[in-house]
């Protein structure tokens, strides 16, 4: 009769992939590399997020939309003068001056809490603990990806529309704008949209609810910062608190400083332009780190459903 040993050395059966760790007493003796492991989280993360139809979706639907944000140069151009930078600006950035905040970011804001709240309420958090390192490498994955997605469709937005609105231009007999002197305006566009998804993965691990999240950063930049920041004024005794505040900042980060002309974009007005535009992307960047912070505390705490 033959009596099968075990090697003590060799790992033996359990839930967890080779090289792989959990944050929870008896994981594998082995972890990985911290930047190996983000990267095979963010794998993970990019695998599952191309999978949805949503997203596909929500991109194509965002391509389409992005043209009308060119072609509408012809509304506010002249046949004999070109249109401002700060209106080229306005128009390639979906509008944040007309609307308190990029419609893009409205478009595209379940690509920051469809994978945390997904994970939280529908019982696959469970499943990406065990692909990833720990929670934390998990969470950052999430947001990672979420934010470089946005940011890459934010480019390409800003480039369908650049042509779209080119080739407008060009039909219609009006001069071309100055384009290279928006590239600073749509740079730091590029950098607001990819703190969107971080601050809306980080809402979404604090509250857990999808719907929630959504509600609170539709409302939060079009209603209740602007009313906090007066009350808070008044209490403190500044005029001006609510123009720095968060997605104040955000959109002072968006104004094209370069268009000094008294026939730039009447909208640019509403943005609130407390703050220079650099100084506004500074504040808004550190906020959204501070809420991710917050965001990663709460997703380490969090029990899967």
């Amino acid at each position: 009769m033959s009596t099968q040993t075990t090697d003590p050395m060799q790992p033996g059966p359990g839930p967890f992939p080779a090289g792989t760790a959990a944050d929870t007493p008896g994981g594998p003796p082995h972890t990985p590399h911290p930047a190996r492991a983000l990267r095979r989280a963010a794998a993970y993360e990019w695998h599952h997020l191309r999978g949805l139809r949503a997203t596909w979706v929500l991109l194509s639907v965002a391509a389409v939309l992005t043209v009308g944000n060119g072609v509408s140069l012809l509304l506010v151009a002249d046949t004999d003068s070109a249109p401002t930078p700060a209106t080229v600006a306005d128009a390639l950035q979906w509008a944040p001056a007309a609307t308190q905040l990029p419609l893009l970011a409205l478009l595209l804001i379940a690509l920051g809490t469809s994978s945390v709240s997904t994970d939280l309420t529908r019982g696959a958090a469970r499943t990406t603990w065990l692909t990833a390192a720990s929670r934390t490498t998990a969470f950052v994955a999430k947001l990672c990806v979420a934010a470089l997605l946005t940011s890459a469709t934010a480019v390409v937005t800003v480039l369908i529309a650049g042509a779209a609105g080119a080739s407008a231009l060009a039909m219609s007999g009006t001069p071309q704008p100055a384009w290279e002197q928006t590239l600073p305006a749509l740079l730091r566009f590029t950098l607001v949209m990819a703190c969107w998804p971080v601050l809306a993965g980080s809402v979404a691990a604090l509250l857990r609810n999808r719907v929630w999240t959504v509600l609170l950063l539709v409302l939060w930049p079009l209603i209740i910062e602007r009313l906090t920041g007066l009350l808070l004024g008044r209490l403190l005794g500044i005029s001006a608190l609510h123009e720095v505040l968060p997605f104040a900042a955000a959109r002072a980060a968006m104004a094209d400083a370069s268009d000094t002309s008294t026939d730039a974009s009447p909208a640019q007005g509403l943005l609130d332009n407390g703050l220079g535009p650099w100084t506004g992307l500074m504040v808004h960047v550190l906020f959204a780190l501070a809420v991710a912070v917050a965001g990663a505390w709460a997703y380490r705490r969090r029990d899967g459903a």
